[in-house]
């Protein structure tokens, strides 16, 4: 079930979400990629999955918790884990 934003501040501790429009964004601590094509991302924040979803969907670096993403970005889903 997806969570409000409260829930989600409690859940993911020290992830991070930088957006830059819609082309491009960075999220911080995060724990793996758990699913990737050019529609959808998937990643672990811990506690939480984030689900990134639009078209030309790129994984442009996973370096240390860092991910770079771009591409044309249409939505974003927090799904609690456990």
């Amino acid at each position: 079930m997806f969570n409000s934003l409260k829930n989600i501040k409690e859940s993911t501790e020290s992830a991070g979400i930088e957006l830059f429009g819609n082309k491009r964004m960075i999220v911080f601590d995060c724990q793996c990629v758990v699913d990737y094509s050019e529609e959808y991302i998937v990643l672990n924040l811990g506690k939480l999955n984030l689900k990134i979803k639009g078209d030309g969907l790129v994984l442009s670096s996973f370096s240390f918790g860092q991910t770079d993403i771009t591409g044309d970005i249409v939505s974003l889903e927090f799904e609690r884990i456990g």
